[in-house]
């Protein structure tokens, strides 16, 4: 199967390739995540994606920004304020429309291997996309191999994100920083 793989950072795709790759599947990498606030945190993840492909011999389709930041926040709208459900969809919806305008015969996503994240609703939302596009969404939980995930991104001297990315989890991040301060 010719899979397009929703890459979110670097260090999760080092695992989840590897997994793929071991099915058998002809595995490429798509860095595409509009969510990620701020500009230069997008940058640093794209920069560290683009090392991994490179280290992993992993072909990709070229990066995009994608939608703007006010589209983001749009998608998290629309998903009833669950702003990880509108996030999983924007992702995953922009990942089954390339995969099917690139003659892809399924789609996966790198966010299976976190264990911060709602497999189930990125199972049932990457279904759905897929559904509607014509091109298999491919589910694993691979939560297992995060630790691998870390391991594999400090070897290759890569940069480790400390939040999902959104400036929701970055603002969390730093309450929670500044409580422990108090």
């Amino acid at each position: 199967m010719k899979l397009l793989l929703h890459c979110c950072c670097g260090p999760c795709t080092t695992s989840v390739a590897d997994h793929y790759r071991s099915r058998g599947e002809a595995v490429e990498g798509w860095y595409y995540n509009p969510n990620i606030y701020p500009e230069e945190e997008w940058e640093r993840r794209r920069e560290a994606f683009g090392r991994t492909a490179e280290a992993m011999g992993l072909a990709t389709l070229p990066s995009t920004r994608g939608e703007t930041f006010l589209d983001f926040l749009l998608a998290l709208a629309r998903d009833g304020g669950r702003r990880c459900e509108g996030c999983y969809r924007l992702r995953l919806e922009a990942t089954a429309r390339e995969a099917a305008r690139h003659g892809y015969d399924g789609f996966a996503t790198t966010l299976t291997i976190s264990p911060y994240q709602d497999l189930e609703a990125i199972r049932r939302i990457g279904e759905e996309v897929g559904a509607r596009h014509g091109v298999e969404f491919v589910f694993s939980d691979l939560r297992d191999r995060y630790p691998e995930s870390r391991a594999r991104a400090r070897e290759l001297g890569l940069y480790q994100q400390k939040y999902c990315g959104c400036v929701f989890s970055a603002l969390e991040r730093a309450e929670g920083r500044a409580g422990k301060a108090r």
